[in-house]
C-alpha cells in the first residue's frame, strides 16, 4: 500500500511569505505617510493663499490690512462685530500699513473673520483669539511683516526644515541660500536671517518662516 504524501509550506517556505507580507505592509506604510505628509503641505498652501487673498481684499475694502485697521468696530459690525481689544484708535503703529504687533496679528484674523473675508480659523480659549494652526510641528499661521523690506507677509512658525524648504520651492525662485530672502525668508529664534536649514541639524525646525503675499 502506498501512502500519500501531504503538502504544505515548510518553515523556510513560511518564513519568506512572512518577509514579502512585512515588506509590502512596509511599502504600503512609507506610500501612505509621504501621501499624507504631501496632503498637509498643500493644506498649508491652501492657508496660505487664502490668508493672503482675504488680506489683499480686506484691505481694497477698509483701506487698511486687517490689524492695522483704526476704529475697526465702527466699520465692521457684522458677525458679532469687533471686540474691545481689536477695536483701537490709530497711533502707536496702528493705520501705519503694517501688521508689525502681537496685538495687531492676533486681531488680523478677528478683523477678516467679522468681514466675513475669512472661515477656516479656531478660536484660542487661552489667548481668547482666533488662530490658525499649521499642519506641522505645533505651529501657526499669521500675518505678520518682514522687517527687512518692510512689508506686509504671512509668518508660519516651528515647521520642519524640509517643508520650509518644499515652501520655498513651490513658492520662491531658485538661489543659493533658498531662505535668505526674495518671496520667502526664514529666520532663526533671535529672530535673524538664516541660509538655509538641514534637516535634523542647523535650524531645523525653522523658528519663522515669512512669506510675501
Amino acid at each position: 500500500m502506498t501512502r500519500r504524501h501531504e503538502t504544505g509550506f515548510t518553515l523556510v517556505e513560511l518564513a519568506i511569505v512572512l518577509v514579502v507580507i512585512a515588506l509590502l505592509i512596509g511599502s504600503m506604510y512609507v506610500g501612505g505617510s509621504a501621501l499624507i505628509e504631501r496632503g498637509r503641505v498643500v493644506a498649508l498652501l491652501a492657508k496660505i493663499k487664502d490668508l493672503g487673498s482675504a488680506a489683499r481684499t480686506f484691505k481694497t475694502q477698509y483701506g487698511y490690512f486687517p490689524g492695522d485697521l483704526p476704529n475697526a468696530g465702527t466699520l465692521i459690525t457684522a458677525n458679532g462685530g469687533i471686540s474691545a481689544g481689536c477695536n483701537y484708535a490709530a497711533g502707536g503703529g496702528v493705520g501705519d500699513g503694517l501688521v508689525n504687533t502681537e496685538t495687531e496679528s492676533a486681531c488680523a484674523l478677528e478683523h477678516l473673520i467679522r468681514a466675513g473675508l475669512l472661515t477656516k480659523a479656531d478660536f484660542d480659549n487661552v489667548t481668547g483669539s482666533f488662530v490658525i494652526n499649521s499642519e506641522f510641528g505645533g505651529g501657526r499661521v499669521s500675518l505678520w511683516f518682514n522687517s527687512t523690506t518692510n512689508e506686509n507677509a504671512i509668518r508660519i512658525t516651528a515647521l520642519p526644515c524640509s517643508i520650509a524648504l518644499e515652501l520655498d520651492t513651490k513658492l520662491d525662485n531658485p538661489n543659493a541660500n533658498p531662505l535668505a530672502g526674495g518671496f520667502v525668508v526664514g529666520l532663526d529664534s533671535t529672530p535673524a536671517v538664516i541660509n538655509t536649514c538641514t534637516s535634523g541639524g542647523a535650524n531645523d525646525p525653522v523658528a519663522t518662516l515669512i512669506v510675501r503675499y
